[in-house]
């Protein structure tokens, strides 16, 4: 089925259980049940439903359970619960897209819902406060879930289902108040079996006679291994690496994430601080060829002003050699003795 026509019950007014689910509804569409005041059972789960108008569920007074779950709604407004917060004591929401503030406005606007399913909905934790004190039966099953708060748990649980999930371990708050509920699931998390883990979880599961299969996930030699096959004897000590980190350790870490942090902001501080000098540097450089081309042309234009004037006439006055010179000056009375020397009589010269 793909589409719901708002008359298709109107003639089943004793109609009490209703199951719509595995269909491809995209929409529940306004007073679709609104001849259905003796309905009890309304099951939409595994459809495709992305909306719920506000008036869907009108009319539906006597409405005990209801399931939505494992559809594509990650939007849901309080008033479409409001012709059932007076009736209505099971719920299920599971598989949805819905975030944990949302999760937390359906749950507060159902005070009197007693069984609440919202596995698979990648919920981290369960905060305090999160679930009514008078619930009974839980399912928060295929979460995120890795740390469980005692004080997160109603104390008259008779079912709790915490399955799939990231457990390492339990405390033993947790496990006093498991003792007294009837039905638990714990499988398929990822049990660490360290001393400091699993020697509670262990004795709780001989206390109970519990029978649930529960495997280490850690450490490696122990990795498959049943939890209640293994004695308190046999568990390795607590490896730091494995632990839980404490208050020093996350102080470490803080501390190596800050210096890394500087470390880098003074590297980057460093390069653009050499990129400034090595500009800088080309840009005097620049300047002292500048200069240098500039003090060229004057010295040649100083020469060339030194031989025309300045009114353009040509000038001799060139600078003065001071080395010591010899002139020689010969009269015309010397210059006829030394002919008469190197002259023969012969008139030859030779």
């Amino acid at each position: 089925m793909q589409f719901l026509d708002p008359e298709e019950f109107i003639d089943l007014h004793r109609l009490k259980s209703l199951y719509l689910d595995g269909n491809q509804l995209p929409v529940v569409l306004e007073r679709t049940f609104i001849n259905q005041v003796h309905l009890r059972t309304l099951c939409l789960a595994r459809n495709r439903l992305a909306k719920i108008t506000d008036t869907a569920l009108l009319n539906l007074s006597n409405l005990i359970d209801l399931d939505i779950s494992y559809n594509k709604l990650s939007k849901f407004e309080n008033v479409i619960l409001y012709p059932v917060v007076n009736s209505l004591q099971k719920l299920s929401i599971s598989g949805n897209y819905f975030s944990v503030s949302v999760v937390k406005l359906i749950i507060q606007t159902l005070h009197k819902i007693r069984d609440l399913q919202i596995a698979d909905l990648k919920l981290n934790e369960i905060p305090l406060g999160f679930l009514p004190v008078n619930m009974l039966r839980l399912n928060v099953s295929g979460n995120n879930i890795s740390n469980l708060s005692a004080h997160a748990l109603p104390n008259q649980l008779i079912l709790v289902d915490i399955s799939r999930n990231k457990l390492q371990d339990l405390s033993e708050g947790v496990l006093l108040k498991l003792e007294t509920t009837q039905e638990v699931h714990l499988y398929n998390n990822t049990w660490s079996c360290h001393v400091c883990h699993a020697a509670k979880l262990i004795m709780w599961l001989n206390k109970t006679n519990s029978t649930q299969n529960l495997y280490c996930a850690s450490p490696e030699k122990l990795k498959g291994r049943l939890l209640n096959t293994l004695t308190l004897d046999s568990l390795p000590s607590c490896d730091k690496k494995i632990n839980k980190p404490n208050f020093m350790t996350k102080v470490k870490n803080n501390i190596g994430l800050v210096i890394g942090g500087i470390t880098t902001g003074v590297f980057l501080i460093a390069c653009i601080i050499f990129v400034v000098c090595s500009c800088v540097q080309r840009h005097q450089n620049t300047r002292s060829r500048h200069k240098e081309k500039r003090r060229s042309r004057t010295e040649v234009v100083e020469e060339g002003s030194a031989i025309f004037g300045s009114k353009g006439e040509i000038s001799f006055k060139f600078g003065l050699d001071l080395t010591e010179r010899q002139v020689s000056v010969s009269t015309i009375d010397t210059m006829k003795k030394e002919t008469q020397l190197h002259t023969l009589p012969n008139g030859t010269g030779i």
